[in-house]
This record gives structure tokens, sequence and C-alpha cells, in this order.
């Protein structure tokens, strides 16, 4: 029988520091699997040389070879996300699913599609608050109604942030993570080839210049 391991599901969050999911996941006990599911249900309506594919690929290539120095691998799969659950299920004993919160009407069913399957093979899953510093419900007036003027808004938000400080989760420990080793999939095997379309690197400097560059895009910053 495979030991039992947790799984860490990469989705909007391709970084191994201030990741709060996958913090709270190497903090569980249990070997970390890391994943990431290239999702055949977005990926069919696209072209072959989308450019933001390609640049989700070569992130998570990076990602990957960040792990192989530390003789661990990221687990890159394709095909409905459900039905590769399933297929999950079956290859590997797992005690518990981490991930991130998704906003998007799609995702959210998605989720709590494969949150009810995985009930039902007595896997937990847990999803963390990481893309936004507050949700929608912590920034609410008196009367717990939202705001609906900014300014306001702004204030409470200032008021909780310095208040409650953020955790950045930054301490990864690769001796928590499976120790497995997959083979990194070529993009073509993903049904995607090279865009010709290239992405302005984004830098610290592009930030500080946020003031005076914001109404140029063509400036090279």
């Amino acid at each position: 029988m495979n030991p039992k391991i947790n799984i860490f599901w990469f989705r909007r969050d391709l970084r191994l520091e201030d990741n709060a999911g996958l913090y709270h996941a190497l903090q569980s006990g249990l070997p970390i699997l890391p994943i990431f599911i290239f999702d055949g249900t977005i990926l069919q309506d696209l072209p072959i040389d989308d450019a933001r594919v390609v640049f989700i690929y070569q992130t998570l290539e990076k990602l990957d070879q960040e792990l192989k120095k530390n003789e661990r691998s990221l687990l890159v799969l394709k095909g409905k996300p459900l039905e590769v659950w399933q297929k999950l299920t079956v290859q590997f004993q797992i005690e518990e699913v981490y991930t991130n919160h998704d906003y998007e009407p799609y995702a959210i069913e998605r989720d709590k599609a494969i949150a009810n399957f995985l009930t039902t093979q007595n896997i937990v899953f847990k999803s963390f608050k990481d893309q936004v510093i507050f949700e929608k419900s912590e920034i609410v007036k008196d009367n717990g109604k939202p705001y609906t003027v900014f300014t306001p808004y702004k204030r409470k938000w200032l008021n909780q942030y310095f208040l409650n400080p953020q955790d950045t989760f930054q301490k990864v420990d690769f001796s928590k993570f499976s120790k497995t080793l997959f083979e990194f999939p070529a993009l073509e095997s993903v049904g995607f080839t090279l865009s010709d379309k290239k992405l302005r690197p984004y830098t610290l400097e592009n930030i500080e210049n946020y003031a005076d560059t914001r109404d140029f895009p063509a400036l090279d910053t």
C-alpha cells in the first residue's frame, strides 16, 4: 500500500514562498505532493500558442526546477479537474488536499464538485485565503453591510490592516515535500506551442515608478 500523503494543489499561486495554503500544508505532518492541473475545460477554446498558457508553463517549469534542486518535484497533469482527482485518489493514499481560494464562478463550482467528491473518499479539502488581503466580508460597515463609498472603506481597510498584520508564510521546508521525482512534461504534450508574444518582465522598479508611468503603457520601464 502506498504511504499516506497530503496534496497541495497549485492554481493561481505559482510560488513556494508567501503561499498560505502551501504553508499550512507543510505543517500538516504528512509528506506533501505538489500538483498542478492544466484544466482541459478552460484550455479547449484557446489558441495553441496562447501566451498566457506559455507563461504559466514556464513558471511551473521554474518551480519544478527549484523543487528538483531539493530532490522533489511537481506533478503536472492535464484534463478535466474532477476526472483528474478521481484518478489521483486511486493512485495515491490521500488524507487531505490543500489549496487557496479561487473566486471566479467556474472555479467556485469546480471546487465545490471536487470537495464533494473528496468527501465521498474520506479526504478533507482545505482552502485558504491567499490572493487577497481581506475577503469581501471582512471589510464591511458596523451594521454588516458593504460600503458604497470608497473613502470610508479605505479607512476601515487600513485600520484593519494595521491592527491585524497579515502573515507572510515565508519559510519553505523542502524536507516536508514528498520525495518523488516526476518528469516535467513538454509544452507540446499539454497541447500548446511557444508564443511569439513577449511579456515584459515584472520588477520592483516597475512598481516604484508606477505613479509616473501608469498612464504610458508603451514605456519600457
